[in-house]
């Protein structure tokens, strides 16, 4: 297993592949009738692993690219376009790992300020608030509650030590389940894990325009699967109050475009969460996953199995060097094993000694073995 020019050429391929089709499927409601919301995010989640883990198996099958593959590639990584030992490849490289270090850096300064911006405010003592999480939780740590003007819309913070956010505002009792219910569901699943991968998979892969294509539809996702967890068991007059609580949230969010928490540039995606919510019969269903894993699994088989590289013929003189020499192949050649394990080349009416180690290979290529005994 190892990581080579092919494989990560091989990787980028196949998961931008992925994202499109299971974008397009997703936003056009098939994918989710068949996997459910779930279901679609584990296979984003499968196209995460596969950017990840951008490798070379012992049993990948070796596919010949053609004739203009192998000149891209003799351009990019061969030719010494650029002084006389810089190829354009290596240039790339360079310009991907300086990209990628400075969009890391930048996220981990972002992310340490906001944590210590939120890590000093004390924690709110609000005991609906405090009653409700101990409803609707069933983790081992419950997360603290912060009330604070710094943020116009609800959010959640934290992987280890978890937070949710919610302005500095009054909420009846029903609006404030509604709201905590949903942050709840975005922790008890693990989503700001999964959302801080995809950025650190943005700033891997920076300059593929799919990962913010997968970025984007991902966070859609999770906010979906959270809206089906908090609606459903309620009847029809509940779930259109959480859907105000919503609305609500949103219009706020309008009025400051750097709220940390809930804000789309368009209503779209907020209109598609209306339309699920209220369709009943895409309700979240975890028997949903099982289509969604068989299909993750034989989609990674099979963008494993098999990966196109260059294809070069030796020139015939780094092959033939003298008059006198001779293809070995099995029409023409076998091995002689004798008795006390030494192993002969029998070519050209000669015996020529060779090592074990050569002797077995060439049995694996298919050499016959024929058994000398010397008695």
């Amino acid at each position: 297993m190892h990581i080579t020019f092919f494989s990560v050429w091989m990787t980028v391929l196949w998961s931008s592949i992925l994202i499109l089709i299971f974008y397009v499927l997703r936003t056009k409601y098939q994918l989710i009738d068949i996997c459910s919301v779930s279901g679609v995010i584990v296979l984003y989640l499968f196209c995460m692993i596969r950017m990840i883990i951008p490798v070379e198996f012992p049993w990948t099958k070796i596919i010949f690219g053609g004739e203009l593959y192998n000149r891209i590639y003799y351009f990019s990584c061969v030719e010494r376009n650029i002084g006389n030992d810089i190829s354009v490849f290596d240039l790339l490289c360079l310009l991907w790992y300086s990209g990628t270090f400075l969009i890391i850096l930048r996220y981990v300064i972002q992310y340490v300020k906001i944590a210590r911006f939120f890590g000093g405010m004390p924690v709110q003592r609000n005991s609906n608030a405090a009653q409700i999480v101990d409803a609707v939780w069933n983790g081992s740590k419950k997360p603290d509650i912060i009330q604070t003007a710094a943020v116009r819309t609800p959010c959640c913070f934290g992987i280890l030590r978890k937070k949710i956010i919610i302005p500095d505002k009054p909420y009846t009792e029903e609006q404030l389940r509604f709201i905590l219910l949903h942050e709840c569901s975005h922790l008890l699943n693990h989503d700001i894990l999964v959302k801080n991968l995809i950025n650190i998979l943005c700033a891997l892969y920076w300059w593929n325009p799919c990962v913010y294509l997968l970025k984007k539809d991902l966070s859609q996702s999770l906010e979906i699967r959270c809206d089906l967890t908090a609606v459903k068991e309620l009847d029809h007059q509940l779930k259109g109050d959480y859907l105000a609580v919503i609305l609500s949230e949103y219009k706020d969010s309008l009025k400051d475009a750097n709220s940390a928490g809930l804000h789309y540039d368009n209503p779209k995606p907020l209109l598609e969460r209306f339309q699920l919510v209220a369709n009943e019969r895409r309700i979240l269903v975890k028997k949903g996953n099982i289509p969604a894993w068989v299909i993750s699994g034989c989609l990674l088989f099979i963008s494993y199995s098999f990966i196109f590289q260059t294809e070069y013929e030796a020139p015939k003189e780094d092959i033939e060097t003298e008059q006198n020499a001779h293809e070995v192949n099995t029409n023409n050649s076998y091995l002689i094993k004798t008795d006390d394990g030494t192993y002969f080349l029998h070519i050209q009416n000669k015996d020529i000694a060779i090592s074990e180690e050569a002797a077995q290979m060439m049995i694996e290529d298919g050499f016959t073995v024929i058994v000398k005994s010397e008695k």
